[in-house]
């Protein structure tokens, strides 16, 4: 059963629209003086040329706001790739993860945060409303430690958003959902087992609080909007002394809704070959989210000088095969997600290469160690840092699949650092690089 979070009272819907950002006046030119013929040639010619240029750009530029390149711009998505919390410990030294959300428009927004379980099963789902300009952080750990729910404000027009905390047998499930995979002893595991809650989490801008589960159908032709008009961040803590005391943090991955505006259900003509959001829209409305999709292909940096200096996690979000399904042996399907042994390449600072010697497999959501196995061995040249080449692709979809890499570096239980991998081709390139 899913533990749903998020409505209570009226569940009459309420559309909120975005801020409309005017658009910029055309300057005033000034016009040559009758007097001045060869002044008003020079203008004539001038004109000429920059109509030809400009059909010339024309033939080769391509619409901005069809772009699927991804960047720190504001989103209708926001998407934490990797969440991870110690429930068992107490909160002065317990690992967390904490987001926040910024609502850069001046219209309140509703969001919709879904946690997922790192096999691709939303464990559970909250509705946020945010005044504008509003921010709201949120603790993981509060979260799935405690089963409370972050606060946010409230409004006579938008009612429905109020947040309750989970009752004990609530939290219980989803806390055996996060670190056992298991909802009940008779059914299928919706996550792979450790000791700490890991998944991921998706933001959303949507139009009214409900308890519809992103596997309804009725979330995306009913609920979601695609207003551009979140940012945000997280921020991963290890306070404790035995096994970190540090922290580290990065921008969410934004994710732009192009074309933006309008309201719920409208399905005009999308530009991408395919959405972030793919496999849950409805059948014959594949695109209807019009959500960027994200890249297949990376170039991380990695260092591992050993318990006295930097070592290196690489976090990876990936696109899993199962789509709005409700069948929770389906979800199986996430564990075991291919990455041929020639898509991984490890570069050494001399430019000595090693791969793997066989296929490796991911679950959805993972923290890796560049020492693990699953990463080619280091070269015999004995370097302590390069950069890995990675083509996550797990061809088991009819296109790219969509993927995320984040480097993790921490130190000496004192530093820690966190960015984004570089992406080698977009989410819209028809045939990404697949090897070096």
């Amino acid at each position: 059963m899913l533990a749903v979070v998020g409505r209570v009272g009226d569940s009459e819907e309420r559309e909120v629209r975005s801020a409309v950002i005017p658009s910029v006046s055309e300057g005033s030119g000034r016009p040559c003086a009758p007097n001045r013929p060869v002044a008003s040639l020079t203008l004539g010619m001038t004109l000429v040329l920059l109509l030809a240029l400009s059909a010339n750009a024309a033939e080769v530029s391509t619409e901005n706001n069809a772009s699927c390149d991804i960047g720190p711009y504001p989103a209708a998505t926001l998407l934490l790739p990797y969440f991870e919390v110690d429930i068992n410990a107490p909160t002065t030294t317990a690992v967390n993860t904490i987001y926040t959300v910024v609502n850069l428009s001046k219209a309140p927004q509703i969001i919709r945060s879904t946690i997922w379980s790192d096999l691709g099963y939303p464990v559970a789902w909250f509705d946020s409303f945010l005044t504008p300009y509003d921010m709201l952080s949120v603790s993981m750990y509060e979260v799935i430690a405690r089963g409370r729910f972050p606060a946010s404000d409230t409004n006579p027009n938008f009612q429905g958003c109020a947040t309750v905390p989970l009752r004990a047998a609530s939290l219980a499930a989803l806390q055996r959902e996060l670190t056992t995979g298991a909802v009940d002893e008779a059914s299928c595991p919706v996550g792979t087992k450790h000791d700490h809650a890991i998944g991921y989490v998706t933001i959303d801008v949507i139009n009214s609080c409900s308890a519809t589960s992103p596997l309804d159908a009725e979330y995306w032709t009913e609920a979601l909007l695609f207003d551009n008009v979140l940012t945000g961040e997280y921020v991963r803590i290890n306070p404790d002394p035995e096994s970190g005391n540090y922290a580290g943090a990065n921008p969410l991955v934004h994710i732009r809704a192009i074309p933006e505006g309008g309201p719920a259900g409208e399905t005009p003509t999308v530009a991408f070959p395919f959405t972030f959001y793919d496999r849950y829209t409805p059948v014959g409305a594949r695109k209807m989210d019009r959500r960027q999709p994200l890249p297949s292909a990376f170039g991380a940096r990695w260092i591992e000088g050993g318990p006295t200096g930097f070592q290196t996690n690489l976090t990876v979000w990936r696109e899993g095969v199962t789509g709005a399904t409700k069948t929770l042996c389906d979800y199986a399907k996430n564990k075991s997600l291919a990455v041929a042994k020639t898509s991984l390449v490890r570069f050494d600072e001399h430019e000595n290469a090693t791969s793997s010697a066989a296929d490796i497999v991911t679950p959805s959501s993972a923290a890796i160690p560049t020492t693990s196995s699953f990463f080619p061995a280091m070269s015999a040249a004995g370097d302590r840092g390069g950069w890995m080449w990675m083509s996550l692709d797990n061809h088991a979809l009819h296109r790219p699949s969509q993927n995320w890499v984040i480097v993790q570096m921490y130190a000496e239980g004192r530093y820690a650092v966190d960015f984004d991998a570089t992406w080698l081709a977009n989410g819209c390139t028809a045939a990404p690089p697949t090897t070096p």
